[in-house]
């Protein structure tokens, strides 16, 4: 899935509005240094629902132009973490500070940041196309499946990014994933999906040590479980549940 996140600084949203009043000024204040996000910045529940988000951001810019004090006085939605975020991106930003007839002095900024998703965020899982598992890679893929189904943070709300959100909302949202992803988290689903990898890869056992393209392995995993388990059927009704009774920003629209 591909993010966009992008830092949208209107002129006026520049402007200094108070210590010292703006028409003292000589010179507002400008970026040198833009905010830069990273779309390892995306809330992670946020990212799989395909939700976006605009934040705006006040900030006092210090006589040496660092965004300092800032903070998020308005966000749609809430509650799944972007306004922390926003906050953060802003204040990694640089400006040159706003100048009244004799010095750099204090002023004040508003930004906009807004979050959005630029591809489908649940598109059709590929067919999986490979050999037949041997029965030694189908043991192999229950060791897998005990091993992963044992670990508590394959269960945690940390993999799911809930672990930020209100009590109650989240208590909800993992019920909900606990009943639609039921069979995707089942001992049968792992133990097959990770079979059919090794006879892909022609391996009849799981390597000792994490492999060094791992994240391949996990995306093979992902597309191994076509037939065992429809995931964007899952995530579309996650998604609509999630923004029937909550709000889901200003771009989602329900299937």
């Amino acid at each position: 899935m591909a993010f966009a996140l992008a830092i949208a600084i209107a002129p006026q949203s520049l402007a200094a509005t108070s210590s010292p009043d703006a028409s003292e000024l000589t010179t507002p204040p400008t970026w040198i240094e833009p905010p830069s996000p990273t779309p390892d910045e995306y809330p992670l529940f946020a990212s799989i629902l395909g939700i976006t988000s605009e934040v705006q951001v006040e900030c006092r810019v210090s006589d040496e132009g660092r965004p300092v004090d800032c903070q998020a006085v308005s966000s749609r939605p809430t509650g799944l973490g972007f306004e922390p975020i926003a906050v953060a991106i802003v204040e990694r930003g640089r400006l040159s500070p706003a100048r009244d007839e004799n010095s750099a002095v204090e002023s004040d900024i508003s930004v906009r940041v807004p979050f959005s998703i630029d591809s489908d965020p649940f598109p059709p899982p590929p067919s999986w196309e490979g050999p037949e598992p041997s029965p030694a890679q189908r043991a192999a893929g229950e060791v897998y499946a005990r091993r992963v189904l044992l670990d508590p943070a394959y269960r945690s709300d940390a993999r799911w990014g809930l672990q930020d959100m209100p009590t109650a909302m989240r208590d909800t949202v993992r019920d909900w994933v606990d009943e639609l992803f039921r069979d995707d988290m089942s001992f049968r689903t792992l133990s097959l999906a990770m079979a059919r990898v090794l006879a892909r890869r022609g391996l009849d056992r799981m390597p000792s040590e994490e492999p060094a393209d791992w994240s391949d392995w996990v995306a093979e995993l992902q597309s191994a479980k076509s037939g065992y388990f429809d995931a964007q059927a899952a995530n579309i009704e996650l998604r609509r549940r999630y923004c029937t009774r909550y709000d889901c920003g200003p771009a989602v629209a329900l299937p």
